[in-house]
């Protein structure tokens, strides 16, 4: 008799350790999606370099953040193009804006999509040269031993935080570099022709290969990499399109959105007839604060800025015809 009300004390306490034992730390062998399809309305944002209020301007000019700082977007899809670190002092405080943002998104039918950029990787290997000196005191409070002086405190804890078993670091090693939705592939630099990959898939593993122990050089750290490469953003026009042209068929897609090249006049740019979207617009004070976004609604690609709404793509069938 006593082994059942064991048994029954097991069982019931069994929801209750399930929920205190940490999740499992990321592999490099876990699956991802990379593909959606059907989403009515998608908002794409690009580089946030550590400006958490200039990220929360561009998520209320989409409509997808109310004024107390929740999810408003409802079943739509928000796509972050990657660099949320770096050259500002709110870094963490961006990251978890949009780790709770992920599941307020989910749990009202929508979705967030945080992409890997070329900062978060040199983050989590330890390259430090673009965080600011505040950026990286926001970290001590994550390191894991006492440290002889508050600077050594702030590195341990700045690696510990992207480590591995880091907040951080878990969380985007969980993260794709490229997603397609509805056609469209997001990604922080470029896909470049010669990516050595024939799915997102294969692709999204190339990146990640570099932010697990063991594993040779991949496309995280490659300057062709799709973290780095930026062909299509300031490539001569006729090499430029034929090798978009080349990658959109391979994966798939009509068009492509991109970060990482910052648009000196601050706003977002199309090239090759809308084939080509760069949305680095510089949000950050760093880069002059220039809040955008953009909206995809099938076809129609409208830019969203504080002084309005800018159409950049009408589908063909509304074009007049010559």
């Amino acid at each position: 008799m006593p082994h059942l009300v064991r048994l029954a004390l097991s069982l019931l306490l069994l929801p209750v350790l399930l929920a205190a034992a940490p999740p499992a730390a990321p592999r490099l062998e876990d699956s991802i999606p990379d593909t959606f399809d059907g989403v009515e309305r998608v908002v794409a944002i690009g580089d946030v370099h550590g400006d958490v209020e200039a990220l929360k301007e561009a998520l209320r000019l989409a409509g997808l953040l109310d004024e107390a700082g929740h999810w408003s977007g409802g079943k739509a899809h928000l796509v972050q193009t990657g660099d949320v670190p770096d050259r500002g002092d709110h870094t963490r405080a961006a990251f978890e804006l949009l780790m709770r943002l992920e599941g307020e998104a989910r749990a009202a039918g929508g979705q967030v999509h945080a992409l890997l950029g070329n900062h978060e990787v040199m983050n989590m290997r330890g390259d430090l040269r673009y965080v600011t000196p505040g950026e990286l005191a926001s970290f001590a409070d994550q390191s894991p031993t006492p440290a002889e002086s508050s600077t050594e405190k702030a590195r341990t804890g700045h690696r510990a935080a992207y480590g591995l078993q880091g907040r951080y670091g878990q969380w985007l090693r969980r993260h794709p570099a490229v997603v397609r939705i509805n056609g469209t592939l997001f990604v922080h630099g470029g896909l470049s022709p010669v990516v050595p990959a024939k799915s997102l898939a294969e692709v999204n593993r190339w990146v990640r290969q570099d932010l697990f122990p063991g594993n040779p050089p991949g496309g995280g750290v490659d300057a062709q990499g799709p973290l780095w490469f930026r062909g299509y953003a300031l490539g001569a026009d006729e090499p430029a399109e034929s090798g978009l042209d080349t990658v959109l068929k391979r994966f798939g897609a009509k068009r492509m959105v991109m970060g990482h090249t910052t648009d000196r006049n601050g706003k977002i740019r199309v090239r090759f007839g809308g084939k080509a979207v760069f949305i680095d617009t510089g949000l950050s004070t760093h880069y002059g604060r220039h809040p955008s976004a953009l909206e995809l609604r099938g076809d129609t690609l409208t830019g969203l800025y504080p002084e309005g709404r800018v159409l950049l793509v009408k589908p063909e069938a509304d074009k007049p015809k010559p």
